[in-house]
């Protein structure tokens, strides 16, 4: 998982199968999807240049996969648990309840703020570094776990 590296960290970023992963894991099934259309919402990852903030990582693929929809099911379930994965992977920890995170979600979708700026309230620096030491799918398992009433709310509205 472990792509790019600058001077100071390394970021882990999220493949296409990953995706698909969270996306099954989230609805209970294999969804069909577009390729050409989750391979843009994971390349929405990468920045090149002066872009060191893993917030501005983070903020593209949350809003394609919101915008984008590749799934044909479960595409906010999918973007909001990918995001905190991606964040928790990359030193950040969830700083709002379920009932914000899914609000913040529902905003992104309906264009009602940028996913910059929902990024930017969901997440915080990790007070102990973030999660290391677990697998993609345990971490994925924790969000999953963790942030049910958010999936919940965000179901209901699919």
């Amino acid at each position: 998982m472990p792509i790019q590296t600058d001077a100071a960290r390394q970021y882990s970023y999220l493949s296409t199968h990953d995706f698909v992963w969270i996306n099954t894991t989230v609805t209970g099934e294999a969804n069909p999807y577009d390729y050409m259309i989750l391979e843009a919402c994971m390349a929405g990852q990468y920045r090149y240049g002066d872009a060191e903030d893993i917030l501005d990582h983070a903020s593209p693929m949350f809003e394609r996969l919101l915008l984008q929809k590749p799934f044909e099911e479960g595409n906010r379930r999918t973007a909001l648990i990918s995001l905190l994965t991606f964040l928790n992977f990359n030193g950040y920890a969830t700083a709002v309840s379920d009932v914000e995170a899914a609000r913040l979600t529902l905003a992104v979708e309906n264009e009602e703020m940028t996913a910059a700026q929902a990024v930017a309230a969901i997440a915080a620096p990790a007070k102990d570094g973030g999660i290391t030491g677990i697998s993609l799918r345990q971490l994925v398992a924790h969000e999953c776990n963790h942030h049910m009433d958010a999936l919940k709310i965000l179901m209901d509205t699919e």
